[in-house]
């Protein structure tokens, strides 16, 4: 699921650079539909993957054994 998430990033990031450099309404909707959406996901993804570890439990602390 990790890999998924930083992958939905990658999308994201690789819509935005075109929108840096050309300001028109191409890569605004291109942003818009493809980048935004994809960001939104890998945090979602990010966030439901942090809760499975347990990240937001309070009081809880957790060693990670790499």
């Amino acid at each position: 699921m990790i890999r998924l998430t930083f992958l939905l990033a990658l999308v994201a990031l690789g819509a935005l650079i075109p929108l840096a450099f050309r300001l028109n309404g191409a890569t605004a909707i291109l942003f818009s539909f493809v980048g935004m959406p994809a960001m939104a996901l890998a945090l979602l993804l990010y966030g439901v993957y942090r809760w499975r570890e347990g990240a937001f439990r309070a009081g809880v602390t957790q060693t990670r054994n790499g």
